[in-house]
Order: C-alpha cells, then structure tokens, then sequence
C-alpha cells in the first residue's frame, strides 16, 4: 500500500480518481485525519521511476489545493490498512496539531546559487585562492538571502534554511492569501552578477511540519 499524504478529514476534499501507474487512489479514516493511499495488493510495480514520481507530486497538488496537508516521501510503503493505522493512531496528537497550525499555509523555496569558480586548482596557492573565492561567493549568496527574508517582512511566518553544495536554500512559511503580495515583493530583489535565484511553489509546507514525519 502506497501512501500519499495526510490531510484533516474533510468530506469536501475531492479526491483524484487515479494515483501512481494509474491506480485507485482512496482515503483511509483514522480519527480527525484522513491518508491517501493506493493498494497495489502488497507489491509496489517497477521501472518508470520517473513517472511514478510524477503521478505520485500530481496527487499531492490536487490534495493540496483544497487542503493543508502533511506529505510521504516517495515511495513510502506500507504492508497494511492496519499498519498504517496503527502508525497514524500512534501520531495523531501530533499530525492533526501540525494540520492545524499549517492550516492555509504553504511553503516557497528561494534557492540561491553561485557560479563556479574560474580559479585553477593546479597549485597550493591557486587552490587556496579558489577556496577564498568560494567562501566569498557563499557568504554573498547568504546575503542575497537575507535580503529575500527583508523584503518578505512580515509576510513570511517563518524562514528556515539549509546550505547546498552550490550555495543557500531558503524555505518560507506563507499564507496563502499573502502568497501574491509575498512574491510580489521578493521579486524585486536584485541579484549579482555570478549569482543566480530561483522561486518556486506553492508546496506543501513540508520544512515546517515538525512532527518527526518521514
């Protein structure tokens, strides 16, 4: 059994007809939560990688646009009904507490990259200089970081961040009726040049979830 998501049990929330290689996706009842799942009768088809990553994101957007909803990596598998409700019994205090606070939230991501350095790495020295210029140019990916937290203002509930081989990630906790006047905003922050800034979603707030959730 493939699982999805997990959501508040809404009875308005429409659920997509097809999941992953095309199966029944259904909602599972376990107290005030509801979990997304299809059954591929105990074994989970294989190849198409990359298209069952597709259809797996596509369900997840669906559910999103109508509700807050707390994510599985792909492809998280479970033997059972009963398995998967036990875990969700076992957690349920803490699931519907996070639905609840990310309640009409979503998450951006800011990524902010820097170029790779031109420095040869043939010598001591020359390798040294290409260390200094990557820490220079870090610390100016952070910066340009920070002014995407100064213009978001109050508009971002909260920022976390985590650092990249290539530069800085940023994620901000938004709500969703901010989301135009948020983007609106970060969109004006300029960027160097050798720098370069991605802005993407709305997702699921994922980094803000707090629960131990894999």
């Amino acid at each position: 059994m493939l699982a999805y998501c997990i959501a508040e049990q809404q009875s308005q929330i429409r659920i997509p007809r097809r999941g992953v290689e095309g199966a029944q996706v259904q909602g599972i009842d376990v107290g005030m939560l509801r979990c997304f799942v299809s059954d591929f009768g105990g074994r989970m088809p294989e190849g198409r990688l990359p298209e069952m990553v597709k259809d797996f994101s596509q369900v997840l957007q669906r559910i999103f646009e109508q509700a807050a909803i707390i994510p599985f990596r792909f492809p998280t598998v479970v033997e059972s009904e009963e398995v998967l409700r036990q875990f969700l019994e076992s957690r349920s205090v803490d699931y519907s507490s996070a639905l609840h606070r990310l309640r009409n939230k979503v998450q951006m991501d800011v990524r902010v990259t820097f170029e790779p350095s031109g420095v040869p790495e043939n010598s001591v020295q020359s390798g040294k200089s290409y260390l200094e210029h990557r820490r220079a140019r870090y610390q100016e990916a952070q910066s340009i970081l920070k002014e995407f937290r100064r213009a978001s203002d109050s508009l971002a509930e909260k920022w976390v961040e985590r650092d990249t081989p290539s530069g800085i990630r940023g994620f901000a906790l938004v709500d969703r009726s901010s989301l135009p006047v948020f983007l609106e905003k970060i969109g004006r922050v300029p960027t160097p040049a050798g720098i370069s800034a991605r802005i993407t979603g709305p997702w699921p707030p994922s980094e803000f979830v707090e629960t131990g959730h894999e």
